[in-house]
C-alpha cells in the first residue's frame, strides 16, 4: 500500500487529488500536528484552525485517507481526540466509518490480517 504522510498541500490541485483518488495512495492525515506545527496555516493562511483544516475536502474527493497523531507526546493528542476533531469539522458518521476501514486497509499487514479485522459483526 502507497502512503504519503500528511499530504494536506493536495487540496491545491485537482488533478493531483484526482490522481490520488484512483491509484489509492492514501494520506495519513494529523490534524493536530499541521495546526501546531504551521502546516496547516501554509495551506489555509493566517490564523487557520482546526475547522479550516482540508481533512473533509479530502475525504469528499474520494481520497484515502487515515486519521493519526504523528508524535502524541509531542502534539498533545490522542487519536480518539482527531476523530473528535474532524467530527467537529462536520464529517460525517459514514465518512468517519470509511477513514476507520481505510486505516486497516492501508496497513502494513497481512491480507488475512486485515481481513480479520474488517470483519462486520452479525
Amino acid at each position: 500500500a502507497e502512503r504519503i504522510g500528511h499530504g494536506i498541500s493536495a487540496i491545491h490541485d485537482e488533478s493531483l487529488m484526482d490522481m490520488l483518488k484512483e491509484r489509492g495512495i492514501t494520506l495519513e492525515i494529523c490534524p493536530v500536528s499541521n495546526l501546531r506545527t504551521g502546516a496547516l496555516e501554509i495551506q489555509r493562511g493566517k490564523g487557520a484552525t482546526l475547522s479550516s483544516h482540508p481533512f473533509p475536502q479530502l475525504v469528499r474527493h474520494g481520497i484515502p485517507v487515515v486519521l493519526s497523531t504523528d508524535d502524541p507526546a509531542m502534539f498533545h493528542t490522542t487519536l480518539l481526540e482527531e476523530y473528535q476533531h474532524v467530527y467537529a469539522m462536520g464529517v460525517k458518521e459514514e465518512e468517519l466509518k470509511r477513514v476507520i476501514a481505510q486505516g486497516f486497509q492501508s496497513a502494513f499487514l497481512s491480507a488475512e490480517e486485515k481481513s480479520s479485522y474488517l470483519k462486520q459483526p452479525a
